[in-house]
């Protein structure tokens, strides 16, 4: 019973990583998408179209 509740235990651990790492991902792929945006409709907001 111990080594299933380490086991169990081991995965969980590596489910929350994951869920990090993805969620880091995301909002890093996020912002700099939202950077790029920005940066190419610069000129035309500064222009007034």
């Amino acid at each position: 019973m111990a080594e299933y509740s380490k086991r169990k235990s081991f995965w969980t651990i590596i489910g929350a990583l994951m869920l990090v790492i993805a969620s880091t991902a995301f909002f890093v792929y996020k912002y700099t998408e939202d950077k790029a945006h920005y940066e190419k409709w610069k000129d035309y907001e500064e222009c007034g179209i």
